[in-house]
């Protein structure tokens, strides 16, 4: 990473510089803060530049000009990916979740994988590619690593419950909601969701709001034919936001 490799030469020249005058024992420290501060300077400007060309994907995307915005979001990984850690990953989990809002799942799994670390979004879409496909198994524990990953989004863990009472599964998605209340013990979709699971009562999946659209983008379409409109678009309910540079990878409440 260029930013990393400047910050390194940032500090070795003042480390020689140092060494030279008071000895090598001395420079370090010196040269440590050198190197951690340009790093963290180097990255900021390059965040910066870096949100100002990903600003101008949302309205692509919202005029579903799909192929302009993919072909943006490619720009921008090779433009700055050797430039900031972690950005190529993110880009690819972005340029997954338009395949997958798409319904074009195999399409989207590889890139979702590439940037599946810690994101509980990626690591639920390449789960529920796995659950439409009959891997069940590989569903269950994808969910579970989703919930691990990011705890503070209650609809992975609504989507993870769901899916787990709809197979029968219901004392492991009691578990499931329980563990999201142990997160996030102000959530009343979860207590809702908690209370009709316990009870064994119908679970609508519109009751989720458009949150659960993101990973069901098929019922999307299905609604939206239903209310009379000839050619839905995919991404109509939900238009993925771009990655935010130097961001967790969790979504805030």
């Amino acid at each position: 990473m260029y930013n990393l490799l400047l910050a390194l030469a940032a500090g070795l020249v003042l480390f020689s510089g140092v060494t030279a005058w008071l000895g090598a024992v001395a420079a370090i420290l010196p040269a440590l803060a050198v190197a951690v501060g340009a790093m963290f300077l180097l990255s900021r400007r390059t965040g910066k530049l870096i949100e100002v060309e990903l600003a101008t994907v949302p309205p692509l995307l919202q005029a579903h000009r799909i192929d302009e915005a993919q072909t943006k979001l490619v720009h921008i990984k090779e433009r700055w990916s050797n430039w900031q850690f972690l950005l190529a990953g993110m880009i690819d989990v972005q340029l997954g979740m338009i395949d997958y809002l798409q319904r074009k799942f195999q399409e989207a799994k590889p890139k979702l994988e590439s940037g599946k670390w810690r994101n509980g979004v990626a690591l639920t879409c390449i789960a529920l590619i796995d659950y439409r496909e009959g891997r069940k198994e590989e569903a269950w524990k994808g969910l579970a690593a989703a919930t691990s990953a990011t705890t503070n989004d209650p609809m992975l863990f609504v989507v993870r419950c769901y899916l787990l009472a709809k197979e029968g599964n219901r004392d492991q998605a009691l578990a499931a909601v329980n563990e999201g209340l142990g997160h996030m013990p102000d959530s009343n979709q979860l207590k809702e969701l908690r209370n009709k699971i316990a009870n064994k009562q119908r679970i609508d999946p519109k009751s989720f709001g458009e949150g659960w659209y993101q990973y069901f983008p098929e019922e999307f379409v299905q609604q939206m034919a239903m209310r009379g409109t000839r050619h839905p678009s995919p991404l109509m309910g939900k238009v993925p936001q771009p990655p935010r540079p130097g961001a967790r990878h969790a979504p805030r409440r």
